[in-house]
């Protein structure tokens, strides 16, 4: 999840904060290694929210596109809710930045956690089978 969220939040900031050109904003290309250091501390408090939410979602919903559309509606709260907090509205409005990216990236980070989380739970079980 750690790295899923990482690599989202990256990208999100690759595509959409190298639009800002102002030295107000401190991203990527303003404080480099510091600005991956947050996203990665953003990243371990995302994956603690989500662990205890995986194990109630397992528990409670069998059906894998249940899961699946769970955790990409996650995804998609997750990508608004990163945007809102990197990016301020007077960003949104001088840079035309588009929230768009930022859902789409973290849906699609939902999804594929969906299906990792599937396949482990999958083979745990027929590990644990033997």
């Amino acid at each position: 999840m750690i790295l899923l969220f990482f690599a989202a939040a990256l990208s999100l900031e690759l595509l959409e904060g190298s639009k800002i050109t102002t030295s107000e904003y401190y991203g990527l290309r303003n404080i480099g290694l510091v600005f991956v250091f947050l996203i990665v501390l953003e990243a371990v408090l995302c994956a603690s929210i989500m662990v205890p939410i995986s194990i109630l979602i397992s528990k409670f919903v069998k059906a894998a596109f249940g899961r699946v559309l769970l955790y990409f509606i996650f995804g998609l709260i997750g990508g608004s809710y990163m945007f809102n907090h990197l990016y301020n509205e007077s960003y949104v409005r001088e840079f035309d930045l588009n929230i768009s990216t930022a859902i789409l990236l973290f849906g699609a980070v939902g999804i594929l956690y969906a299906l990792i989380d599937q396949y482990l739970q999958q083979h745990a079980e027929r590990w644990a089978n033997g």
